[in-house]
């Protein structure tokens, strides 16, 4: 499977000196929104305001006290180490086609975002997500930060198996749970859900004031309809639903049309909301995957 890479020390001096370029301070005046440093005491100036009683005197501005015989606050920024999540589509679609690997290029990407954000000892943690018997799993790794600690996301990657519906919405909302300060959140699925489920998804980390990342996977089979010709009887794998299909030209067409369509849906919305969006179509394409979109996504040497 392909995420046995994700280890390989060949592979990791190929991402040796990258980092994921993170919006580094954050503030809300004018609308504006830059995520990673926080207000507080530090040694960069941020602004001035009006003393109020209780503020610590030893951010008086004397020297505007001596001028205008006002007292005045210096505010200060600080800089805060941005933590990453990066949830993972483990659902039964990501299983199929088989041949596809969906799961292990997701796996792959997931960790080789981790260990890139792992450069500057920002804290970032693994996660996979699925509705499994009409309940949200969410499994998380603790956040880990030293690059010494990658591999200990090993048997995390190598124990994730695909199964159940996706329900991204859910996955989303038990995350939020845990109240944290904003972030980057970074999202690999193949987004086989309802587009209100992803709105509300991506929607909700955006209310949060993460930083947030979509990375779509999808399948070489998956996106051309390449099945042999004939009569086939469908399963879908997370609802249980079944329907009969004949495969030939025609529906290779319209499998074609509908991926096209869908990932043209999916990164409309994606721009629409300012939400990074990288596709990764075809796991035998990862290299050129790496070389190609992930400057796009921020990862810069």
């Amino acid at each position: 499977m392909l995420e046995k890479r994700a280890f390989e020390p060949d592979y990791l001096e190929r991402l040796d000196g990258l980092v994921l370029g993170a919006r580094r301070a954050r503030t809300v005046r004018a609308g504006r929104r830059v995520l990673g440093r926080v207000q507080g005491t530090g040694i960069e100036p941020e602004d001035f305001r009006e003393y109020r009683i209780g503020d610590d005197l030893r951010f008086l501005d004397w020297n505007a006290y001596a001028r205008l015989d006002d007292l005045t606050i210096r505010t200060f920024r600080v800089e805060r180490q941005v933590e990453m999540t990066i949830l993972i589509d483990a659902s039964a679609s990501m299983g199929l086609p088989r041949d596809d690997d969906k799961l292990g290029l997701g796996l792959l990407l997931g960790a080789s975002l981790a260990y890139i954000g792992m450069n500057e000892n920002d804290p970032v943690r693994l996660a996979t997500f699925a509705l499994r018997h009409g309940t949200p799993d969410l499994v998380l790794t603790p956040f880990r930060r030293r690059r010494e600690t990658y591999p200990e996301f090993r048997d995390f990657v190598s124990a994730t198996k695909c199964g159940g519906e996706t329900k991204l919405g859910a996955a989303v909302h038990q995350l939020m749970r845990e109240r944290r300060l904003p972030g980057i959140v970074v999202i690999i699925s193949d987004f086989l859900v309802n587009a209100a489920d992803y709105a509300d998804a991506l929607g909700q980390l955006l209310a949060a004031r993460h930083e947030v990342k979509a990375i779509h996977v999808m399948g070489d089979r998956e996106r051309e309809g390449n099945y042999p010709a004939g009569s086939y009887r469908v399963r879908d794998c997370e609802t249980g639903v079944t329907s009969e299909i004949t495969f030939g030209p025609a529906a290779a067409a319209l499998c074609r049309q509908r991926a096209e369509r869908h990932a043209a849906q999916v990164s409309g919305f994606c721009v629409r909301h300012g939400i990074t969006y990288m596709p990764a179509f075809g796991a035998a394409r990862f290299d050129e995957i790496l070389t190609n979109e992930f400057p796009r996504f921020g990862i810069m040497a």
